[in-house]
This record gives C-alpha cells, sequence and structure tokens, in this order.
C-alpha cells in the first residue's frame, strides 16, 4: 500500500471526475499558459488551468489519454534538476527524464518551470532565486527546443523578490498554491490544490474562493484530517 503523506498525487478516475465537473459548469480546460494569456487580455473568465507539479513519471504514463479522452489541455511544471531521479517525498517513483519530458510535451502538455533545485524561493537572495529560474528555464528550453514561459513557485510559496526573478528570468506568468495570490498580477496567480483527500464538495468550494476560509475554522479542519484518514485506511 502507498502512502502519500505529502498529498502530491491524484487517482486517475478522481483526476477525470474533477474534469468533468468543471466541463459541465461551463469551463474550457486550457493549459496555464493559455489561462495567464487570457487574463492578461481581460478574457480569462470561463477558462480554468489543469496544473501539475514536479514531473513524476506517471504525467507521462497517464495523462495525455485522460485529456484526450476529456478533451482538455494541461501544465507540467518540472524541476530541472531532479530530471530522472527518485523523487525526494515519493522515493518510490521518480521525476521525468529528458527524453519523457519531450515526449510528453509532443504529446500536447505545456511544460512548465519549477525552478532548477526546487527550493522555498522565499529564502532566497533575488540573485538566487533569477539562478534557479533562468537555470530551469534555459534547460528546459534546449531540452525542447521550443520557449519556456510559465513556472510555479515550489511549495506554493514566493516574494516580492521571487517575483520580480521570476520576471527578469523572462518568464511570463507563474502561480502559487492553496487560493493565495492576485488574478491582477501575472507572477502571482492563485491556484487551488486538488489531491487524494479533496472531494468534490472541496471543488465547489475552491470554485468560488470559500475553502480556505472554512479551512481556518477548526470543525472543518477536524473533518478534513478525519477524511484524509480515511481514505489512507482504505488503500
Amino acid at each position: 500500500m502507498v502512502r502519500d503523506p505529502d498529498l502530491l498525487f491524484v487517482d486517475p478516475c478522481h483526476l477525470v471526475r474533477h474534469i468533468r465537473k468543471l466541463h459541465s459548469w461551463g469551463y474550457e480546460l486550457v493549459t496555464f499558459g493559455e489561462l495567464a494569456h487570457a487574463l492578461r487580455e481581460g478574457t480569462g473568465a470561463g477558462r480554468a488551468a489543469l496544473t501539475f507539479d514536479d514531473g513524476f513519471v506517471d504525467n507521462l504514463r497517464e495523462l495525455p489519454a485522460i485529456l484526450a479522452g476529456e478533451q482538455a489541455r494541461a501544465t507540467v511544471f518540472v524541476p530541472s534538476g531532479w530530471l530522472g531521479q527518485s523523487h525526494p517525498s515519493a522515493p518510490w517513483t521518480r521525476v521525468m527524464t529528458d527524453s519523457e519530458v519531450v515526449e510528453l510535451s509532443r504529446a500536447g502538455v505545456e511544460i512548465g518551470c519549477h525552478t532548477h533545485s526546487h527550493p522555498d524561493l522565499s529564502t532566497l537572495t533575488r540573485e538566487q532565486a533569477l539562478e534557479e529560474f533562468t537555470t530551469a528555464k534555459g534547460i528546459l528550453e534546449e531540452l525542447l527546443d521550443r520557449p519556456v514561459e510559465t513556472a510555479a513557485y515550489p511549495f506554493g510559496r514566493t516574494s516580492v523578490t521571487a517575483r520580480a526573478a521570476c520576471r527578469d528570468a523572462g518568464l511570463l506568468a507563474a502561480c502559487r498554491t492553496c487560493g493565495e495570490g492576485t488574478f491582477s498580477d501575472p507572477y502571482d496567480i492563485p491556484r487551488q490544490d486538488m489531491t487524494n483527500g479533496s472531494s468534490m464538495t472541496g471543488l465547489r468550494l475552491k470554485r468560488v474562493g470559500r475553502y480556505e476560509n472554512l479551512m481556518r475554522r477548526l470543525p472543518f479542519r477536524a473533518a478534513r484530517s478525519a477524511r484524509r484518514r480515511a481514505l489512507e485506511l482504505r488503500r
């Protein structure tokens, strides 16, 4: 039985349910780059982006077929320094290799930057953050022979300095996690997490921006923790 204490994975059948629910609400599922461009143009309403961090090999094995079957697009953010290595928080699996990243891109999935070594950018100087972004962007662009224009901040953590470094590295947009950020800043775009512990009720609450506020209240946190423990026992 594989544990997922860091909530890094989503069961493919759950992902399909999420996609179908978003479609039923009328969303067009686009890449993060396409969403960021639409936000700049003021046409983001009715669009949503599916994003996946860390470049796990199952992104190649599972994701393209799901996207094709559900008429959706997605973005995978890859830490360039982890290519082909076991994931530090999930050593039973690994990050894609160079050739697998290329294969995933050719399957129509957008490849985004997730820095080079996956640090907490909020703790770095501007020069260190800039090096993380420029190194990762350069490696991925050489692999793909195409521009890499989007990024996701590791752990969802950023700062004014990190956002400036992301911009100065030539990236056009970046996103966080846990609903933090603002759609008015292309380098601080919020994301909502959907993991194996997430319910369809959670998806509805995240859609309307109420989830994070509710989870700050003790009874809701307790209910979420109990549900996650029950899910772990069933795996």
